[in-house]
């Protein structure tokens, strides 16, 4: 019994998070998207990451480049980041669209300036909606082009990646599964049973005194 009752008890405990891709990426141009795929249970859970720029990717300025995230084709995240090239918005960061509440911290404490020595966000996510099974992230860059701004640069220029993509965080439903409910009732059986005996025994002695 009591080795169902402590199944239970794991079975119920949160999901810790789990790395989905360690990276780091190799470099991309801003031209480039990833992907990943992964299997996990339907409901919500944490996501978080590293960005990683090389050389001068930019922010909001007339070279900005712009990050965007979605899951299963849905956009969870539009917006540019200081990481090498420089913000003329005395921001580390300008978003754009932001629908789950994701947070952000830039690690490597970039100013408003041009470095050319890259640099990296950290982005966390407290729950994004899973589905049951098959689930796919989409990691892309764009540099804005048209009426002023600069448009594509490539490698020679600037470059991102990501790394450390982690998911998890959503609590199993306190269900215990079959295992756990068969040695619940072995165990309240077991008891039942010796409950009986005790009794039978406590009658067959009185019998005897009579």
């Amino acid at each position: 019994m009591l080795a169902g009752l402590a199944t239970t008890t794991f079975l119920t405990s949160p999901v810790s998070a789990s790395m989905i891709y360690a990276g780091p990426s190799p470099a991309m141009a801003t031209d480039q998207s990833l992907s990943l795929n992964f299997s996990y249970g339907s409901g919500t859970a944490a996501l978080s990451f590293i960005i990683d720029g090389y050389k001068s990717l930019d922010g909001k300025n007339a070279y900005e480049d712009d990050f965007s995230l979605k899951l299963n084709n849905q956009q969870v995240f539009l917006g540019t980041f200081n990481l090498g090239g420089g913000s003329n918005s005395g921001s580390q960061a300008n978003v754009y669209s932001n629908p789950f509440g994701a947070s952000f911290s830039n690690l490597t404490n970039n100013g408003t300036g041009i470095g050319w020595n890259g640099g990296k966000e950290l982005i966390n996510f407290v729950g994004l909606p899973l589905k049951g099974g098959l689930n796919t992230l989409t990691f892309a860059y764009t540099s804005l082009s048209g009426p002023g701004y600069a448009g594509f640069q490539g490698l020679g220029d600037e470059g991102w990646g990501i790394e450390k993509v982690s998911v998890g965080g959503s609590p199993v439903a306190a269900t215990p599964l079959p295992p756990a409910w068969t040695m619940l009732l072995i165990g309240l059986g077991g008891f039942g049973f010796l409950a009986h005996r005790w009794q039978r025994k406590e009658s067959c002695v009185g019998n005897r005194l009579v």
